[in-house]
């Protein structure tokens, strides 16, 4: 998948002879279901024509809303759009499910589930095909008809009543404790500083598994045993099934693992802690899943991977995650304490003449965005604690002077930077490649912009490779990194002409 890919979905609900359509859009980081847009075709209105360009058309909605604060009686009843059924329950038993979503290169990811299933997983569908990028209104449309055919087919197969469980829904709570179909997963974390273990319940947020620490238990010391583990676990398992959803502040969600540690910000923490996570599924199992430092709790990337029947006693559970952080030092042991870097990905842009500029990807923990400034062709940003921007890496075309260092072409760009910045105190001139040299300035509060100058181009233009870097005094060593990554990819970064124009 494409690094920082981020999908777009669309739920097709079909029930007796009309389909109900529902964009999701981000919601407090995540995607929920919304009537904001909708479309309801019934009869003859159902044609793969009308189907697909529905279904453009809330793509196009979702790109365009952006995040939204849905209130929980948006998402309970976005459904309830030209339905004879009265409650979620009732429409979700008679409810035909499908998902179409974006996947990288523009394609789509069309998948049918079983009836009553409550799936949303690609892996849990009875059918799922793929549209390729540009396709037409038709050819999306026609593959949501083939999906619901092979539902029909399925049914027939196994009968109409399908899997007896309901969707699992945020509508499906109750304030005073978790309803029996929500209490399927519960899942505690579980985090190793040095020899103390933190552990915190996650509890239902506005429809989100949030970390909260209105329970924790921090265990320190050689005299920690896999009997106090297990039973810290099993104590936040109880917190979190009676407790139910909880409002938490954002104060709250960002603090909670703050007990009994040496480490003032979470960034210092999150690089000297040692995650597992526990998911206890009702009245089957415990799985125990250890990851590897700094990395997210995706599936798939476990270093480690244990299960324990439910009803197993507290010492055999915390022994289990005993044997996880086993499994934890072993990995640091054979890579290291970091996690492997992620690769950069190579990247390319126009120019204004019909030439190609290709170049690698930055690392260093650069992100790509897109900018407001016309003559910005790629562009990358590094954020700080906070999540504020701290370095920007642009590729630009500028003017340019044919004088021997440029002249007066680097004016426009200084006199920009000196607004937010002061003016320069300094300037150096080093070498770069083949390239002439590049510059960098530096501003009495600290900041400094380093430009390197790929090529003179015809017709007064230059491509140069830019690097901002904000009051960088505290972060010395990280700006040297930055400035040798931008020397990194103006040193391989080629130009291919484009092709010349000729009378016709």
């Amino acid at each position: 998948m494409e690094p920082d890919f981020d999908p777009k979905f669309i739920s097709v609900n079909r029930e007796g002879d009309r389909l109900l359509i529902l964009p999701c859009v981000k919601c407090w980081g995540t995607n929920r279901t919304t009537d904001r847009y909708f479309v309801s075709l019934r009869g003859s209105e159902v044609t793969p024509e009308r189907v697909g360009e529905s279904m453009l058309n809330m793509f196009s909605f979702i790109e365009h809303a952006g995040s939204l604060e849905l209130s929980l009686e948006e998402q309970e009843n976005c459904w309830k759009h030209d339905t004879r059924y009265k409650t979620w329950r009732a429409f979700a038993r008679n409810n035909d499910l499908l998902w179409v979503s974006t996947s990288p290169g523009g394609r789509y990811l069309v998948c049918a589930y079983a009836p009553r299933s409550g799936g949303d997983d690609p892996g849990d569908s009875i059918w799922h095909a793929i549209v390729p990028a540009g396709a037409s209104a038709r050819e999306l449309g026609q593959a949501v008809m083939d999906a619901y055919a092979a539902i029909d087919e399925w049914k027939r197969a196994r009968g109409e009543r399908g899997v007896n469980r309901a969707p699992y829904r945020v509508q499906d709570y109750q304030v005073e404790g978790k309803e029996a179909n929500d209490m399927g997963v519960m899942t505690v974390s579980v985090n190793r500083e040095g020899n103390r273990i933190l552990l915190l319940p996650y509890v239902e947020c506005w429809g989100v598994d949030r970390l909260t620490d209105r329970f924790f238990a921090s265990l320190k010391g050689p005299g920690v045993t896999a009997g106090d583990i297990g039973k810290a676990a099993m104590d936040a398992f109880a917190f979190i099934e009676r407790t139910g959803p909880l409002e938490l502040s954002l104060e709250e969600q960002e603090n909670c693992w703050r007990h009994d540690t040496k480490y003032k910000t979470w960034r210092a923490f999150a690089r000297n802690n040692d995650f597992v996570d526990v998911t206890y599924y009702e009245d089957d199992h415990y799985c125990i899943c250890a990851y590897p430092p700094r990395t997210r709790d995706l599936v798939g990337d476990e270093v480690w991977r244990g299960t324990v029947p439910a009803g197993a006693s507290a010492e055999e559970l915390g022994q289990a995650v005993l044997d996880a952080y086993a499994a934890v030092d072993e990995w640091k042991k054979t890579h290291g304490r970091r996690a492997a870097p992620r690769e950069p990905v190579a990247r390319s842009a126009a120019l204004c003449d019909g030439g190609e500029v290709l170049l690698p990807g930055p690392g260093e923990g650069f992100v790509e965005r897109t900018s407001a400034a016309g003559e910005v062709l790629l562009a990358f940003e590094h954020t700080g604690r906070d999540g504020d921007p701290v370095a920007s890496l642009y590729l630009a075309e500028a003017e340019w002077d044919e004088g021997p260092d440029g002249g007066e072409a680097w004016d426009e760009w200084l006199e920009r930077w000196e607004e937010e910045n002061g003016p320069a105190r300094s300037v150096s001139r080093e070498p770069c490649a083949e390239g002439p040299f590049t510059r960098r300035w530096t501003a009495r509060n600290g900041s400094c912009l380093t430009v390197a100058l790929l090529a003179p181009r015809s017709g007064g233009l230059a491509v140069m490779l830019c690097l901002d870097a904000a009051r960088p005094g505290r972060r010395a060593k990280a700006t040297e990194r930055w400035e040798g990554e931008l020397h990194r990819i103006a040193r391989a970064a080629t130009i291919q002409p484009g092709k010349p124009e000729t009378d016709e």
